[in-house]
Parts: structure tokens; sequence; C-alpha cells
């Protein structure tokens, strides 16, 4: 079974644990070749495959993907090829919308996602075939722990949201910019809910005018109905961040990364300017605070497993699937995303009962070594391979 990894460069987080499956594949008998589509130009690309032949193309969220023409339309390689083209979408799969543009809709592409919700992103962007892969993490990656010497960490980037909304209404007629804040909002107040979801629910309660005047500029400008809906995203996760922050003024606290807006009193931005010590910061940090994007509305993102590999017990907001994950107050700490008097009265229990602290970093690394390593999700990944094989081979001998 042969099988090309296509990536644009290096992989950034958390895109970097997709090798611990790469590995798992290659101890199960894969002959896997990686391209960099970065330092390679794709006709190389495409003719040095052409000539090795192999049954399966795999990315991570669609950076992979190579367009041709053929007859005058586009289509991705693996439809020209006829192969088969595997994505893992580590984010939201409507943040790679590009992709797919102006293409038609992929026939070989099997996409596999870390949240549920991604489905409808998947669904909007014309791709059907979606298997589910719960989060792993790649061990390979985490260096030795780091002695505590940081009270808080604050995961970051964190970006005053008027910034975003500066940027934002310089890209978007005036008349378009209600449904952005609408929608922001409502996913602000409704944490779990997918983008899709909020828009057409908030869509829906705009008068017939409005909604004409939408439909025009949709129709006129698709693409920049996809940016819309990813800023309205970015924005309300820095709405939450910066919320939350705000109820942490006056402790000591360090926010890991980009900081653009005023830091609240007692907080520090630290800039991280790699990805081994951005895990050095987590091992240093007694307790580390997560906002989930609401890119991830319902799945576990791959970060907060990063910081409880490392040994800092991680707190980090409340969803009703999180049980399914992890045990809230056992192995991770929880606080309910709008509920200012949760957040901080949690965060001033742990920070005077250490003991509790240290046993809730303790269980949670313990989880994530025990129950999230590659082994089952690679299992599944590679009976798949091994199914697709199976019909591509029964076909070949039909022929």
């Amino acid at each position: 079974m042969k099988l090309a990894f296509l990536r644009p460069g290096e992989l950034g987080a958390p895109a970097k644990h997709i090798y611990a499956l790469l590995d798992y594949l290659k101890e199960k008998g894969v002959e896997i070749r990686e391209y960099d589509l970065k330092e390679r130009s794709p006709q190389e690309v495409v003719s040095e495959l052409e000539e090795w032949r192999p049954l399966f193309l795999m990315d991570v969220n669609a950076t992979g993907v190579i367009v041709g023409e053929r007859e005058g339309k586009k289509y991705i390689l693996s439809d020209l090829l006829g192969i088969v083209h595997l994505s893992f979408f580590v984010e939201d799969p409507l943040l790679f919308f590009p992709a797919f543009e102006g293409v038609e809709k992929p026939q070989n592409f099997i996409a596999f996602i870390t949240d549920l919700k991604h489905t409808d992103s998947l669904n909007l962007l014309g791709i059907s075939n979606v298997s589910y892969v719960s989060p792993f993490v790649n061990e390979k990656l985490f260096p030795e722990e780091e002695e505590k010497d940081i009270e808080i960490a604050f995961v970051g980037p964190v970006i005053d949201p008027q910034v975003i909304v500066n940027a934002v209404s310089q890209n978007y007629p005036q008349e378009i910019m209600p449904f952005f804040f609408e929608t922001g909002e409502f996913m602000f107040r409704n944490p779990e809910v997918h983008v899709l979801t909020a828009f057409n629910y908030i869509y829906g309660l705009f008068n017939p005018q409005a909604q004409e005047t939408f439909n025009k500029w949709r129709e006129d400008n698709p693409s920049k109905f996809l940016r819309l809906l990813n800023d309205t995203v970015a924005y309300t996760t820095m709405r939450r961040k910066t919320y939350l922050l705000k109820f942490l003024e006056g402790m000591e606290v360090k926010i890991l990364g980009e900081y653009q807006g005023n830091l609240f009193e007692g907080h520090e931005a630290i800039k991280v300017s790699s990805y081994e010590q951005l895990l050095k910061y987590y091992s240093s940090a007694n307790l580390t605070i997560f906002v989930s994007p609401q890119s991830i509305p319902t799945g576990l993102s791959f970060v907060p497993l990063e910081a409880m590999y490392m040994g800092s017990a991680v707190m980090l907001d409340y969803k009703g699937t999180l049980p399914g994950f992890l045990k809230p107050e056992e192995e991770v700490i929880t606080y309910a995303p709008l509920d200012r008097a949760d957040l901080e009265e949690k965060v001033v229990f742990y920070m005077e009962n250490r003991d509790a602290l240290k046993e809730i970093g303790e269980k949670g690394k313990q989880a994530v070594r025990e129950r999230f390593k590659v082994n089952d999700r690679g299992e599944f990944v590679y009976n798949i391979l091994k199914d697709i094989e199976r019909q591509y081979s029964q076909a070949g001998t039909q022929n």
C-alpha cells in the first residue's frame, strides 16, 4: 500500500500530531513518501506521483490539495488520477475553503474531522464523505518538564475584538455588518453552536428587505460570504477571551502568544518563538486556562491535551461532550463559559489549594498518556485504507 503525504512546508501546531498517525501506518506496512509543496513545484510533484502511482494522497487541513484541469473544468488531483485523497482537519474546514474554490465537487476525497460539527462546514464545501477521529497526541513532540514558575498561564493569541471589527468593517458593505454582529453575539451567548447554525438562525430574524440585500451580495460574492463566516468566528473567539481575562484582572496571569490590546492589571503577554518553547511554558504553569475557539464548538482541541501532557493543570470551558473525553473536576478543571463567579471562584480556590491543583495536573497527564494515544485511531484509519484498497483491487479484477 502506497501513500503520499503532501504538506505546505513545515507543519505547524496542532497539525504536527499527524506524524504519530504516519508512524503508526508505517508500522503497519504502509509505504509513505513525503512531498513538501513549498520546496517543490506542483508540476514536479505530480510527475513523480504519476510515476510512483500511490493509491492514497494525504494532508492536513486540505493544505496539500493540488488542482488540475481537464476539458476546461478544475478537479482535485486525486479525481484526475483516479486515486483517493485523505485530509485530516484538526481545525474547522471552513477556514480552508480556498482549496475547493472553483473545483468540481470532489469524488475521491475523504475528510477526517475531530469535531462532529465540522460536518456542516464540509457539506457547505461540497464534501460528503466524512469520518470522525477523536484527537490524539504525538508523544515524540514533548520535551522534558520544567520547574513550575508561572502561576497562571492563559493560552493566546488574544486580540481586542474592536481590532477585528475595525478590519472587518473595511471589507464588507455597511448593510452586511449587522449580520456579522448579530451572528457573533448569538455565538457568544451560545458557545457550542456552529457558525452556520448561528447565521441561519439570525438570518431568519431579519426583515425580507435586509434578507434580499444579503442574498444579492452573497450570490455576487460567494468567497466573501465564507470569509465573513470565518471573520465572525474569529471575532466571537476573541470576544470570549477578552471577556474572561477581564475577570482575572489583578491576578498574576501570563498570556502565551500574540496579544493586541490593552493589558489588564497583573497581566503580561509573553512572546512565543517556537512550538517547543510553548510546550515548556505549559510545563512551567501551575494552572493553564484555555478558551475553546468557536471554530471547535463541540469537540476537544489538541491544545489542552498538550498542556495536560506537560503536567499543567488545565482549566477549560465546559461543553456537553467533555465528559466523553475527560473527567471534569478530576482530570481537568471546568468553568461555565459566561459565568464570572464560577471562573473567579475556581481560580482562587485552586491557587489556595495547591495539593488539589497538583493532583488534577497529575491525573490529567496520566489521562492523556493512557487515552489519547494514536493506536486505536490509527487502526481505524488503517482499516479504512485496507477496505478502499480491497475495493480498488476487486474493481481492477472485474475490469
